[in-house]
């Protein structure tokens, strides 16, 4: 595939969309890249306390995958300042080329890969937290794939909660409700691996019903509602700070109340 072609097509032209007082669109130039990832240093490191070490001294998020990579961006057009970024990976010819790589070693996804995105990276700025910049997201997302022809979403979704019990939890949870991706598997690589915690600590955390539905992040229960499923255990990126699941999801098969955000053609998982 030629990838070139392929971000040059998903990129023009660049506005995507607009709701007042927003828009989305492709940032198309140095500048507003480096806007988005000065907006990712304020979430991630400022306001959550996580994020890369390596971003304090000038208050850039960045890492070597930013510059092969589509930035999604939601703009207050009255200030005309980034309020909400998502990333898009595209372009990886293997499976360890792909971010999520350096805390999976995944097996299974090469059949699906021509065919997939890579999502991260997303904030919203917290004085614009209203639904109106999510669902803006949600519609670059959606417009990517369909100029694109992609199929499937793949990245790793992060928790608020670092507890290993609370993680562990989750994944148990996940398996009882069949949540979890038979075919893709991702393992925690050393330096990724979060133990487990004994399974009193984690039916604990199961047993109190009002508290374990608040360690979901909103990402996460969007995508589920979308019909994504987990790809492994959770891993622990100590560099970032996070607990984080690595996910998938195909939008061949969303619910139907759903098409109309994703209106794709579609294409096979390779043979």
């Amino acid at each position: 595939m030629d990838w070139q072609e392929l971000k040059h097509r998903i990129s023009s032209p660049a506005l995507i969309a607009e709701k007042d007082p927003y828009l989305i669109k492709i940032a198309d130039t140095p500048e507003e890249v480096l806007e988005t990832q000065k907006l990712r240093f304020r979430v991630f490191n400022q306001e959550q306390g996580k994020g890369l070490t390596t971003a304090e001294a000038d208050g850039i998020d960045r890492d070597e995958y930013d510059n092969t990579s589509l930035h999604l961006v939601v703009r207050e057009k009255n200030l005309n300042i980034p309020v909400g970024t998502y990333r898009i990976i595209l372009g990886q010819d293997s499976v360890e080329a792909m971010y999520s790589s350096r805390e999976y070693a995944i097996s299974g996804l090469d059949p699906y890969l021509p065919m997939t995105l890579e999502v991260g990276r997303s904030c919203v700025d917290p004085e614009h937290r209203a639904g109106s910049v999510v669902a803006l997201l949600w519609a670059g997302i959606s417009e990517i794939m369909t100029r694109s022809g992609m199929r499937y979403l793949t990245g790793c979704v992060s928790l608020e909660d670092t507890r290993p019990e609370a993680a562990w939890a989750m994944y148990e949870y996940f398996r009882r409700q069949n949540l979890i991706m038979e075919d893709i598997r991702g393992v925690p690589r050393a330096g990724f691996v979060l133990p487990r915690p004994d399974e009193h600590a984690i039916e604990a955390v199961l047993a109190d019903s009002s508290s374990f539905r608040r360690l979901f992040p909103p990402l996460l229960k969007g995508y589920f509602r979308m019909g994504a499923k987990i790809c492994g255990e959770p891993a622990f990126d100590y560099e970032f700070g996070t607990t984080d699941f690595l996910i998938i999801l195909d939008v061949a098969h969303l619910p139907s109340r759903y098409n109309k955000h994703f209106n794709v053609t579609v294409g096979e998982k390779q043979a």
